[in-house]
Order: C-alpha cells, then sequence, then structure tokens
C-alpha cells in the first residue's frame, strides 16, 4: 500500500510540474497578438503528435511515411492558417494526395494488403490529427481568438482534472471498461460540471452569453470525453498505454491533446458564428 501510494504521489508531481512548465509559453502563444509564435508552436506539438501516432501506427522504422504525414500536417496547418476554411479542404486534400503517392513507391516494397492498412491509417491520421488540429489556427483568426483558446484549454483543463480526481474518489460504475478501465460515471458527471462552472466564469470576458457558453461547457464535457475515449480506443487497439513518454505522468503530445482535439471544433463554430452574426 505503502508503494503504490508512492507512485501516485510521484505521479501527481510529475503531472503538475509538467504543467507549470509548459502552461506559461502557451498561454503566452495562445494570447499573444502575433500569429507566427502560435503557428510555429502548434506546428511543433502537431508534429510532436504525429510522431507519436506513426511510431505505434505506421511502425517506427518507416520514417518516410512520417515524412509525408509532416509535409501532409504543413499543407492543412498553412491552408486553415492563412485561407480559412476553403483553405483547410484544399490542405487536407493535398495531405491526402501525398499520402496516395506512397501507394506507387510502397507498392516495390510492401504487399497490398500491408500498403491499403498504412494507408487507411495515414488518412485516419490526417482527418483526427492534421484536420482537428488545425481548428486551432482558424479559432486563433477569429475575432477575440486568443480569449477563445484560453477558455478552450481552461474548460478542457478542467473537466480532464475534475474526471481524474471525482472518478479517483467517489468511484463507482465504470464509464467504458472495454476502453478505458478507470474512467467512471462519476469521473464524467464530475468533469461535466467543472466544464459548466468554468464556463459561467469565462462568459464575463467572451463575446457570448451566459447561456450559450453554460450550454457549449456541458457539452464539451462530454465531448472532451468521448475524444478521450477515441484516443483509448486507438491505443488499446495498439496495445499501448501511453503515446510516448516525452511529458512524463502525462504520457505524450497526443495524449494531451485528446480532449481538445474534439472540443476545439464546437468552440470555433460558436466563436466564429458570434462573430458573423454581430
Amino acid at each position: 500500500m505503502h508503494e503504490k501510494l508512492k507512485i501516485l504521489m510521484d505521479s501527481h508531481r510529475s503531472r503538475w510540474l509538467v504543467a507549470v512548465v509548459l502552461l506559461p509559453p502557451v498561454v503566452l502563444a495562445v494570447l499573444a497578438e502575433e500569429f507566427l509564435y502560435f503557428f510555429l508552436l502548434m506546428l511543433l506539438v502537431g508534429g510532436l503528435a504525429w510522431w507519436e501516432f506513426s511510431r505505434h501506427l505506421f511502425g517506427a522504422e518507416r520514417t518516410g511515411l512520417l515524412a509525408l504525414a509532416l509535409a501532409g500536417w504543413l499543407a492543412v496547418a498553412g491552408g486553415a492558417s492563412f485561407y480559412g476554411p476553403s483553405g483547410q479542404s484544399i490542405g487536407l486534400v493535398l495531405a491526402l494526395a501525398i499520402g496516395a503517392g506512397y501507394s506507387m513507391w510502397g507498392l516495390d516494397r510492401e504487399s497490398g494488403p500491408v500498403l491499403v492498412n498504412l494507408l487507411s491509417r495515414l488518412a485516419l491520421g490526417h482527418l483526427y490529427l492534421s484536420f482537428l488540429l488545425s481548428f486551432f489556427f482558424m479559432l486563433k483568426k477569429t475575432s477575440g481568438g486568443g480569449q477563445w483558446l484560453l477558455y478552450l484549454l481552461l474548460a478542457t483543463m478542467a473537466a480532464d482534472t475534475a474526471a481524474y480526481y471525482v472518478g479517483a474518489r467517489l468511484k463507482g460504475p465504470k464509464l467504458c471498461p472495454k476502453v478505458s478501465p478507470h474512467k467512471t460515471v462519476s469521473g464524467l458527471l464530475g468533469g461535466v460540471l467543472a466544464s459548466v462552472l468554468v464556463s459561467g466564469v469565462c462568459a464575463a470576458f467572451l463575446q457570448a452569453s451566459l447561456w450559450q457558453l453554460a450550454v457549449l461547457g456541458l457539452f464539451l464535457g462530454f465531448w472532451g470525453a468521448m475524444g478521450d475515449l477515441f484516443e483509448s480506443t486507438i491505443k488499446r487497439a495498439v496495445d499501448i498505454k501511453d503515446s510516448s513518454p516525452l511529458l512524463l505522468g502525462h504520457g505524450g503530445f497526443w495524449d494531451r491533446l485528446d480532449s481538445l482535439l474534439f472540443n476545439v471544433v464546437p468552440v470555433y463554430i460558436l466563436a466564429d458564428f458570434i462573430v458573423n452574426s454581430q
């Protein structure tokens, strides 16, 4: 029991240490008026998430496929940043086309079924990582984008943290034991409540009504949990626990993005709707 408690405390210390170190540069990039800093930081974060994804779904030896994936990520990120939704779509098509080019080279080196499997995983990566991550750039570019991004981070982090501690404290029925055996219904409800409360507080500095943010916060609490479970499903399918050890107790960058990848889309939709309705 003493050893288990020690491991738990070490995990908590590493989680908070990583958060303290990483939050300042992230918040600075989010709130800075200069878009280039945010663009480069997100390119790096997305590249590291792709590296983790490729190690487990392509294989560490397929560096050429990773290079093509990163080129596709750059196309989607650049398109979304400088041309909005239309550029995002064009970038995604280009990313998939770059991946398809791999088949011309790969047919001489891979069997047909293996090649189709790799291309399917590459397409999943672009739809899941490149496409969803590109919404961060478009959200940053909207009016008050820095504040909306800060809200996204606060609401998602509050939901994740509350779900972790409430679930550990209250336990109860499991949420989805085959996918994530430690997640509980009580943790989910605690996370939803935390997301709603943070949303209410953030109404003070966002151009949105209290009821709009309350509804959004309610949705983010559930939707972010679905993002977490989606990533857990992929990791369970390839039999891994953490995407990498880069962030100590937090796992890897992909692990930290799981809920944010899902939540950034509804936040962008509301922010864009409010701007266009003014």
